[in-house]
């Protein structure tokens, strides 16, 4: 049970990261280069340097994401089980 509460509040923490994450993604994205970001990989308009940089960054800050998402969430369950003296799934 421990672990279904950790991957719970994991992937709970990474969207609501990535939300926050993209929209400040995009934000920057528009101030550096002057131009919103790309969103659709076909339009051949943008250039390809463009889309894979604006791709590559993106990829990035997900993954981070995803790293602290997963770091934290395993920090709060076992905070919760220190500071009750049980683990969360009721084991001692």
């Amino acid at each position: 049970m421990e672990k279904v509460v950790q991957k719970l509040l994991a992937t709970g923490i990474t969207l609501g990261g990535s939300i926050v994450a993209s929209r400040l993604v995009a934000g920057a994205w528009k101030v550096a280069t002057g131009h919103d970001a790309p969103s659709d990989a076909t339009d051949e308009s943008v250039p390809l340097v463009e889309a894979l940089a604006f791709t590559f960054a993106s990829a990035g800050i997900a993954a981070v994401l995803k790293v602290v998402g997963q770091r934290s969430a395993a920090s709060g369950v076992r905070k919760i089980a220190d500071k009750t003296g049980k683990r969360v799934d009721n084991e001692v």
